[in-house]
């Protein structure tokens, strides 16, 4: 063949031998480059392209270096030695046979890695509908690490980042997405559930010995989407893995943080802990179980009111440098509530439970506590305090800067309607009180605009099934005539803001339905009480029987149809009536 013809063949492509460094790192082909400036990747990353880490070597290993590794198989405590001073180890059972999986920080690769595109929009997402009530990531920060890929080659940060993707993913499954750039349908795969199998995979049993903060955030976000799944239970394991992180390294004390994390950790950390305070006291009011968490114990600064473009761990907090007021101001009112509301969930746990099997001590410590009238007056005055911006919800724009605003000013007004029914339930208020707390919840759900409602999404189901809880205690001691109407009329205005808000919910659909069909059967016995009382057969006919197809009326909000005596007879109602009422908020 010529010369000539030889010049003519089109060039093979190069290919890198060996894949440099950070390509190695995030198990991606490494693409040689233009000139000698290094691969592709590095160059698309804008990265030092280098190649320092050592060349091992090929083929089956030396005879002494297998014999080291049988010893350590068949020696237990040479095994554990081994697995401390080689990090993080764990021995796995393939085929009925036990084989050591030594696992370190340099040699650890996820089992499954999601697309880098996905995990990207999945981080975006989170910035928009999370962030705003759980920020739990300096946003500058994450968003560097994980366009950069970070997190394939750090086994916490990937726990962290999984989890998140995780929470983000089931969001978008139950319609919390408020702007048009997002194409929901092909952020489901991998799905929310197989994000949170990979997450909880890269968890070590042993994690809270190690104390990496990324594992201790990875429990906090899963126990979140625990909640989303509607799956209490796993939501209080991982609330438990989380509280042992912080017993196990005396965590509720800054003074017991690392001295080398700097200022965006620091941040972060304030966030994480009282996030996750707000979320143990709102478990603990809602799902009847117990705080874990005692404010009077701790000592953690609030998060710093800065916003985190302002901020970094090479540029100090710049007070000076942002807005007159950030987002976190109202962030932080919000935590405030819950520290209040912490010292009523105990008075709210003696009468969740009549039977006392507790020895009594109240002849030793003191039961005193302020009345709910002057604990709200104090709460009011706090809240007038309040820039205006935190007061009134506005419409959602698609701007981060500005819709961080609006989620304040919606979970502001929904931890006031919390505290006020937790309140007003511990003081054993009248029937008309507890109608008239939970209209004003109702009708102050019913002002926000849906789309902050649906982007806090299932925790916010939880929220109003305590309305629900309230007023079905009202019927523990009977009602008169007029009193269920009230209290009908309530229960009806809550299925229809649940219906308006359970579209594409996934674990709560029908939910608003279940509550209708409940006051369906409260409304048959009605029925039949009033023809017994008429006459004192059930074939008698009476003004209460002829009223029965109007109190079945959708249009019972006509005050015409409220006109009954208030001298009506008192109705007690049947435990088994009510066998179901927790059933109309069940959402597994």
């Amino acid at each position: 063949m010529s010369r000539v013809e030889n010049s003519q063949r089109p060039r093979k492509l190069r290919r890198n031998r060996r894949a440099c460094d950070q390509c190695s790192a995030r198990s991606v082909k490494c693409r040689p480059g233009e000139g000698e400036s290094g691969c592709q990747n590095c160059t698309d990353y804008g990265e030092a392209c280098t190649s320092l880490r050592p060349i091992g070597r090929r083929g089956p290993k030396p005879r002494s270096s297998r014999s080291i590794a049988s010893q350590l198989t068949n020696d237990p405590a040479q095994s554990s030695s081994r697995h401390r001073s080689q990090g993080q180890t764990s021995p796995e059972e393939e085929d009925g046979e036990v084989t050591l999986s030594i696992v370190t920080t340099t040699n650890w690769k996820p089992r499954k890695m999601p697309a880098q595109a996905v995990v990207m929009d999945l981080t975006e997402i989170y910035f928009e509908v999370v962030y705003p009530v759980f920020p739990f990531f300096h946003r500058p920060t994450l968003l560097r690490k994980v366009s950069r890929g970070e997190y394939a080659s750090s086994r916490p940060l990937f726990a962290s980042v999984l989890a998140m993707c995780a929470l983000s993913s089931a969001r978008v499954r139950d319609g919390a997405l408020y702007t048009g750039k997002w194409d929901a349908k092909s952020l489901q795969d991998p799905s929310s559930e197989e994000l949170f199998e990979a997450a909880k995979e890269a968890i070590p049993h042993d994690a809270s010995l190690s104390q990496e903060f990324d594992y201790m955030r990875a429990y906090a976000l899963l126990a979140i989407t625990s909640i989303q799944y509607g799956d209490t239970r796993q939501m209080n394991y991982y609330i438990g893995l989380y509280q042992s992180f912080v017993a196990v390294g005396i965590l509720q004390d800054e003074n017991n943080w690392p001295t080398n994390i700097g200022h965006v950790e620091v941040e972060e950390r304030r966030r994480l802990f009282w996030s996750t305070y707000t979320l143990d006291i709102f478990s603990s009011i809602i799902w009847g179980g117990f705080a874990r968490s005692r404010e009077a114990c701790f000592n953690v600064c609030y998060p710093t009111e800065c916003d985190d473009e302002y901020f970094g761990d090479k540029q100090p907090l710049a007070s000076d440098i942002h807005k007159d007021h950030s987002w976190l101001k109202g962030w932080n009112f919000v935590t405030d509530l819950y520290r209040i509301l912490e010292h009523a969930v105990d008075r709210l746990g003696h009468l969740r439970n009549p039977v006392k099997r507790t020895p009594s001590i109240y002849g030793h410590v003191d039961q005193g506590s302020p009345r709910h009238a002057s604990i709200l007056t104090h709460i009011m005055t706090l809240y007038e305090q309040l820039p205006s911006v935190f007061k009134a919800t506005q419409p959602l724009t698609g701007q981060l800067e500005r819709d961080l605003f609006g989620f304040q000013a919606a979970n502001i007004a929904a931890s006031l309607q919390l505290v006020r029914m937790v309140l007003f339930t511990t003081e054993h208020s009248t029937v008309d009180q507890k109608c008239q707390i939970a209209s004003e919840v109702i009708n102050g759900f019913a002002s926000v605009p849906v789309a902050y409602l649906r982007a806090i999404s299932s925790p916010l189901f939880h929220h109003l099934a305590g309305i629900g809880g309230i007023m079905g205690s009202a019927f523990e001691n009977g009602l008169t005539e007029s009193s269920y109407r009230r209290v009908r009329s309530v229960l009806l205005d809550l299925a229809n803001l649940l219906a308006n808000l359970e579209v594409d919910l996934y674990c709560a659909a029908g939910t608003s339905d279940k509550l209708r069909a409940q006051v369906s059967r409260i409304d048959e016995f009605m029925k039949i009480q009033r023809s017994v009382d008429a006459s004192g057969t059930v074939g008698g006919l009476s003004p209460w029987a002829r009223s029965s197809n109007e109190l079945a009326s959708p249009s019972l909000h006509n005050p015409q149809h409220l006109a009954v005596s208030e001298d009506s007879p008192q109705i007690y109602f049947p435990a088994e009536l009510f066998e179901n009422w927790s059933w109309a908020f069940d959402f597994n």
